[in-house]
């Protein structure tokens, strides 16, 4: 990068931690580190919660996705504006009623400490892994300015993360996001407004869209219904309701969010900001990667994102690399000549050619990811480098220097509001539960401190371990998958079966877990109709997929957790009266 850049990067984070730790005054007890005396705004609040979502998954992954496949990952979005109106009516007034610091705590009076403590177990081990994952996300970019490794950068952004939350606590993490979504939302427009800017004189919007919606970019909703398929409306609107219902209404770093509120209609007004404003989001930040793909229509692409060299004594794939290049060239300029053609005569046969002179494109790019594939031994792709290339190679100097902040921006408000919610529960839900002594507030207060230092920690090795994924923005959303589910369905217990105990909940809870991996570990061949179940540690015959995509963990999870916690409580209950 530029000087320029730089100069606006270093300036932008040094404001943030400056503006994070200068709530530190504000939170000199638990109750103002961990629910800023529950006195926040709902705007704040939803533009807080909207910051989180938008995290730097979003910029790098969601945009990578849409480059490489297509708008259909905007469907698991469509269940929102649902599960913010069923939580509206009934997790939000019950938190607010109760006044509790914890999700988690309501579930120790009706089904015992057990619950309780394995419940915010569950959460602390999903999100932690996750927060790793979020810590990781923005390091590519920081990797890729900085040419330096990317442990490196990894450790940079947890630290900065860590520093700021530990002494501004929630106060400090909610102010700091209403300023970091204001700098996320110019960094969006500025790269859709520059890449429209940077197509060619002839070539409208209109244009734009008409040769993405030729090559099926534009394809937003699938109606089949197929398990085995990740993105369909059935998936976005069954599937994906029991996540978001689990996620905004039973994860810490989400409720803990609308419990810093002065009263429970800023609770559900801040949640409503949501429901309204993250489907048209996403939806845009979709577009933003398919008019990404046509910009590189008319502007030279690179043959791979994410350029790898060989090492010695592998000649042989190195020379195959420049006869991929050569074929790569003549491919993109044939899909250029195709394209232009298309646009002056909008004929079925200029499309079909545009077609398959894009899919001849992509065949030699996958060979390229093949043959990199060989040279690292391992399984990559170049999906979470698209976006940060076009920043580095196509925006101005000193607009660099903004947009890499806010893809900074959005990082730093994921994770704080997560480093936080894992501190609270630490501290709420097991160290002062469990503690035998009486303690002053400032005893907690250093612990809640000291947790969350911890839990940053934790998160930059858990970042440092899982290294490059194929696609972050699905990655976290799997980990998820595995624990929402089960999460939801004991709050289910709890608000809506009265007979339900302690022994039913607990027991559902752990046979719901163990549902979810059995699910998740059935394959199945098309081709002749086999299924096996494989381990994680086994290898994955050739021609078997996934039986169930793992959106739908969720509404099994919960399943199995509201069914098995009804017998089991109906069981010990006919035994205690026997």
């Amino acid at each position: 990068m530029h000087w320029i850049d730089w100069l606006v990067l270093i300036a932008f984070l040094g404001y943030t931690i400056w503006d994070g730790t200068r709530h530190g005054k504000e939170s000199d007890n638990i109750e103002g580190f961990f629910l800023a005396n529950r006195s926040m705004p709902w705007w704040a609040m939803g533009l807080s919660v909207m910051a989180t979502q938008a995290s730097a998954i979003t910029f790098i992954g969601t945009t990578g996705q849409a480059y490489v496949e297509d708008m259909r990952f905007v469907q698991i979005y469509l269940a929102v504006p649902f599960a913010m109106i069923i939580l509206c009516t009934t997790l939000v007034p019950f938190f607010n009623k109760l006044q509790n610091f914890s999700a988690y705590e309501v579930l120790e009076e009706r089904f015992g400490l057990s619950t309780r403590l394995f419940t915010s177990l569950l959460f602390l081990f999903s999100r932690g892994l996750g927060l790793g994952i979020i810590i990781a996300a923005p390091s590519y970019v920081l990797a890729l300015l900085l040419n330096i490794p990317l442990s490196t950068t990894i450790l940079i952004i947890g630290i900065t993360a860590t520093l700021y939350t530990m002494v501004g606590g929630i106060h400090g993490v909610i102010r700091t996001d209403v300023k970091q979504m204001a700098i996320m939302l110019f960094a969006l427009a500025f790269c859709f407004f520059w890449i429209h800017y940077q197509l060619p004189e002839n070539v409208e919007f209109s244009d734009s869209l008409y040769l993405a919606g030729t090559l099926g970019k534009l394809d937003a909703l699938d109606l089949s219904f197929d398990i085995s398929e990740k993105y369909n409306v059935w998936t976005g609107v069954i599937a994906s309701l029991f996540l978001m219902l689990s996620y905004f209404g039973t994860d810490q770093s989400q409720v803990q969010r609308y419990l810093t509120a002065k009263s429970l209609d800023d609770a559900r007004k801040s949640l409503l900001l949501t429901a309204y404003a993250k489907i048209p989001m996403q939806f845009f930040i979709l577009l933003l990667g398919v008019m990404l793909y046509v910009f590189y229509i008319f502007g030279a692409p690179p043959m791979s994102f994410r350029s790898v060299e060989p090492t010695a004594q592998q000649q042989q794939i190195e020379m195959k690399g420049e006869q991929l290049q050569k074929q790569y060239d003549r491919a993109y300029q044939q899909r250029k000549e195709s394209a232009r053609e298309l646009l002056q005569n909008r004929t079925d046969k200029n499309a079909r050619q545009f077609q398959q002179a894009d899919q001849q494109l992509n065949e030699v790019r996958q060979a390229e990811l093949q043959r990199q594939e060989k040279i690292t031994q391992s399984s990559l792709n170049d999906t979470n480098y698209i976006l940060p290339y076009f920043i580095l190679n196509e925006v101005p100097i000193g607009i660099i220097g903004l947009i890499v902040a806010g893809i900074f921006a959005a990082a730093l408000s994921s994770i704080d509001s997560e480093l936080n919610a894992l501190a609270t529960i630490s501290i709420v839900d097991w160290y002062k539960r469990l503690d035998s002594k009486d303690r002053d507030e400032a005893w907690y207060l250093k612990s809640s401190r000291f947790a969350t230092v911890l839990w940053g920690t934790l998160a930059t090795l858990a970042a440092l371990a899982l290294g490059e994924t194929r696609s972050i923005i699905e990655l976290v959303n799997k980990i998820g998958s595995y624990f929402y589910g089960s999460i939801l369905g004991v709050f289910v217990l709890l608000l809506w079966v009265k007979r339900a105990n302690g022994v039913g909940a607990l027991t559902g809870l752990i046979s719901g877990m163990g549902t979810v991996f059995l699910f998740d570990r059935i394959y199945t061949n098309p081709g002749n109709g086999d299924w096996e179940t494989i381990m994680p540690w086994q290898h994955v015959p050739e021609g078997f997929t996934k039986s169930i995509e793992y959106l739908w963990l969720n509404p099994v999870g919960t399943t199995v957790v509201v069914v098995v916690g009804i017998i089991f409580s109906m069981f010990w209950n006919r035994f205690k009266r026997e």
